[in-house]
């Protein structure tokens, strides 16, 4: 890489996640205002990784909202206690855990157009003043819209949304285990801005979880696989052990 290009990404304002192995990957953090697909099977840490990088940026003086159609709100936050980073004094003032299921009325029995969805985030964004964006999952909002050409128009339009509001989001996409793919629906990877691949090896009778950051628009980064750590402390990311 030659100056002109190290000036150019000298530019780029960063996102650090506040996991300082994963910033190193990406060589100080996720670009500001980029939408980054975090996807992986059950059970390969994309919901405690969304966590993380809300209540590390709270710390930081970036307010998050985590949107949740996965999961009710008092789950989400017992399941966060066993974790040091996590702070009930964050909870409403700088972070916003918000059950999209309620708010868009899924659970009243009427699916909700891809537009009230929009709208719901947008309002809750706006409402918290929020920099940092999780919504899990993409994939469960994406079951209740059954073409995939309105699919892509409402990803692209949360995209949109998000960028107007100086957000950085991880957008969760659930995926079959042991596959290469990236979303289900197979349209959500192409509009991201970046990707980030969650998955499991055997090794020793025991799945040991691994990271990877397939892609990331607009800066160079580390494409190396990493071991991935889930501790009380918050994720830790390591070289392979086969390395």
């Amino acid at each position: 890489m030659d100056e002109k290009e190290e000036e150019v990404e000298e530019e780029i304002e960063r996102c650090e996640v506040g996991i300082e192995s994963l910033d190193n990957l990406l060589r100080g953090g996720i670009p500001r205002g980029n939408v980054v697909l975090l996807a992986g099977s059950s059970g390969t840490g994309k919901t405690a990784l969304g966590q993380e990088f809300l209540f590390r940026g709270a710390k930081m003086g970036e307010k998050g909202t985590y949107i949740s159609l996965t999961e009710p709100i008092s789950k989400i936050i017992r399941n966060l206690k066993r974790f040091s980073y996590y702070d009930k004094n964050l909870i409403g003032t700088d972070v916003k855990i918000v059950d999209l299921g309620v708010e868009s009325k899924i659970v009243a029995g009427r699916n909700p157009t891809s537009q009230e969805i929009l709208r719901v985030i947008r309002k809750e964004v706006e409402k918290m003043g929020a920099k940092r964006v999780v919504i899990d999952s993409i994939t469960a909002i994406c079951q209740y819209i059954e073409d995939h050409s309105e699919m892509r128009k409402f990803i692209f339009r949360l995209s949109d949304s998000l960028a107007v509001m100086d957000c950085t989001a991880l957008l969760i996409s659930e995926i079959p285990p042991q596959q290469l793919k990236y979303s289900m629906f197979g349209v959500e990877e192409f509009i991201s801005d970046g990707i980030i691949l969650l998955g499991e090896y055997e090794h020793q009778n025991s799945l040991e979880r691994t990271l990877q950051v397939v892609k990331m628009r607009g800066i160079e980064h580390s494409r190396a696989k990493r071991s991935m750590l889930i501790t009380k402390d918050g994720i830790v990311l390591m070289p392979m052990i086969s390395e």
